[in-house]
């Protein structure tokens, strides 16, 4: 059967001079149901990267509290007019912890869904390398056509035989010999073993160009990188250590006049 449930994203809003916020969280309720339950992350790791002069015991605190009162609101919903108590829940306030509009989402299993929920707008997990590098590839390719150059770099396939693999911005000689190659790459994974990985599936296609006399003259490598006082920076570096000695060269993503500089080149 499916029911109609309603739902609200908890945001933290630590700064309410800036208005600037965090999912971390959802509530929800389907009446005809009888459900009403929350998820509420307690982890600060990526919090930080949001708010990183805020102490993270603040946070810990907090959340935990707010758990508390949450747990409480739901034991209410039980013996109370369920939709009264999450109206009350979620109308605004000014709190550390503050809920979006109400939305509403047809569900076979109230459950299922808030988990959905959850993992979408928290955990974020439609927001994959492969996205990450698609968004990263966008603002490449806005520059480089900006600036006149998006006819002079194009999407091009690398290697030799059925040993190719293709990059997003390749500058071709005559005879369609990639000459310099633009390629983002998403190396602030959570996970340093992620980061070396990837950086190790970049080397071997590098080494593999160089055995088959196939490497670009030049080649920029537009990247993300962890937060340079974390564990997952060791192995960044390593990674740009390796791939700087098959002869690339590292930029910030986000720095446009290295990647003019190096597009622009003769």
């Amino acid at each position: 059967m499916t029911h109609v449930a309603r739902y609200s994203i908890i945001r933290f809003l630590p700064y309410a001079e800036t208005e600037e916020f965090a999912n971390v969280g959802i509530v929800m309720h389907a009446p005809a149901a009888g459900y009403f339950d929350f998820q509420l992350s307690n982890k600060w790791r990526r919090l930080s990267g949001f708010f990183d002069k805020l102490d993270r015991r603040v946070f810990a605190r907090s959340v935990a509290a707010f758990a508390e009162e949450l747990t409480r609101t739901k034991a209410m919903a039980g013996q109370a007019s369920a939709q009264w108590v999450f109206d009350d829940l979620v109308r605004p306030r000014e709190a550390l912890f503050r809920f979006s509009a109400v939305r509403a989402v047809m569900a076979e299993s109230p459950q299922a869904k808030l988990n959905e929920l959850f993992d979408h707008y928290v955990e974020q997990d439609f927001a994959t390398p492969k996205y990450h590098e698609k968004l990263m590839e966008k603002a490449v390719r806005g520059v480089l056509r900006r600036e006149g150059l998006g006819g002079r770099f194009q999407s091009a396939k690398l290697g030799v035989g059925g040993l190719q693999f293709k990059v997003p911005f390749a500058e071709l000689d005559a005879d369609g010999k990639a000459l310099r190659v633009i390629k983002p790459m998403h190396l602030a994974y959570e996970d340093p073993w992620r980061i070396l990985d990837h950086g190790n599936q970049w080397l071997g296609r590098l080494r593999h160009l160089e055995r088959v006399n196939a490497m670009p003259k030049s080649m920029l490598l537009a990247v993300t990188q962890p937060p340079v006082d974390t564990d997952r920076f060791g192995a960044f570096e390593e990674v740009r250590r390796d791939l700087a000695t098959m002869g690339a060269v590292f930029a910030a993503s986000n720095d446009e006049q290295a990647l003019l500089s190096f597009a622009q080149a003769a």
